[in-house]
């Protein structure tokens, strides 16, 4: 699994996962429970939104277009 994208919160890295799963890449969010918890977000260094390895450059493709 490969990190391309971090949030400080767990409602923008909805959008890219559902951004990439538009664009037929699956993704995962990691850490968003603990976004709830105040600070422990900071800690973990936001809810982190991740692709499969060979699936990583498709996605930091779909992540630049939105920028």
């Amino acid at each position: 699994m490969t990190t391309i994208a971090s949030f400080n919160k767990a409602e923008e890295a909805h959008l890219l996962r559902m951004r990439l799963e538009a664009a037929g890449i699956p993704a995962y969010l990691r850490d968003e429970t603990m976004s709830q918890v105040w600070g422990a977000s900071l800690d973990l260094g936001g809810v982190k939104v991740d692709v499969d390895d060979k699936d990583a450059d498709a996605a930091r493709a779909v992540l630049a277009e939105g920028k």
